[in-house]
């Protein structure tokens, strides 16, 4: 049976808060994907460093989301992250 891979996509990685929320995650043992502005090869790498004492070099994965705003803005953040098996599809309305 394979073992099924947990990730959470936290928005704004880089931030003060955002950061702490993906060490907690990776402490519990998911995979991160977070979304930056501007994904630069020092930033991935001040990423990988400050989160380095909380997971193994392979759960930790950076995509770069410029406008959260724009039409499918999420389309590679959010791409194998849906599981039909789950049994929820479609979107949840505000009350």
């Amino acid at each position: 049976m394979a073992t099924v891979r947990r990730v959470v996509l936290i928005t704004g990685v880089n931030g003060y808060i955002a950061s702490h929320t993906a060490a907690a995650f990776l402490r519990a043992g998911f995979a991160v994907r977070g979304t930056v502005r501007t994904r630069t090869p020092a930033l991935v790498q001040t990423l990988e460093r400050t989160l380095e004492p909380y997971h193994d070099g392979d759960r930790l994965e950076v995509v770069e989301l410029p406008d959260i705003g724009a039409k499918g803005a999420f389309d590679r953040a959010v791409e194998s992250l849906c599981f039909p098996a789950s049994g929820w599809f479609g979107v949840v309305d505000s009350p």
